[in-house]
């Protein structure tokens, strides 16, 4: 088999999981979602979407069977002006999770349940409008644009790593 297509084949096998998250009823808070229905219209290989309200304790099962999880969610633009993205390591886990929690707060439960989490990555879309309506603003949709652009690089990075399961 030629070294390309071997290569090409491996970084296949890496299954990756975009979970965006957010309130489709909040205006920007809905942000999230909006992009893990992009994603999926990009119809990758190996790369699965879930558009949720809110993570909850149940996910953790979900997590455990992919290699890669990227979680997109909304934050208000007065904290910070530009998309945030950031490597989940386990010392930022945080164990406590009621009904509904962070990234982190799914992650740590993952790895108490199964001894074992996905690397993972956490982008944060800046957004204005997160009162009651079912309309992006212009602003949102701007982020929107640049976060798919760096979600797809993310993907094609994250899959030119060495593949970690079994061959």
């Amino acid at each position: 088999m030629d070294c390309y297509l071997a290569a090409t084949l491996k970084s296949l096998c890496r299954s990756i999981l975009v979970i965006g998250y957010g309130n489709l009823l909040r205006s920007d808070d809905g942000i999230g979602q909006q992009i893990a229905q992009s994603v999926a219209a990009w119809g990758m290989p190996n790369v699965q979407t879930i558009a949720i309200h809110q993570l909850t304790p149940e996910l953790a099962e979900t997590l455990e069977t992919f290699d890669i999880v990227i979680f997109v969610d909304a934050y208000p633009i007065s904290d910070y002006q530009d998309i945030q993205i950031k490597l989940i390591n386990s010392s930022q886990f945080n164990p406590i999770m009621g009904h509904t929690g962070d990234p982190r707060s799914l992650l740590a439960l993952a790895q108490a349940l199964y001894n074992r989490v996905p690397q993972t990555w956490w982008v944060i879309v800046p957004g204005v409008n997160f009162e009651v309506g079912d309309r992006l603003s212009s602003i949102a949709e701007h982020h929107i644009e640049i976060a798919l652009q760096k979600i797809d690089h993310l993907i094609q990075t994250v899959r030119t790593e060495p593949c970690t399961k079994s061959e």
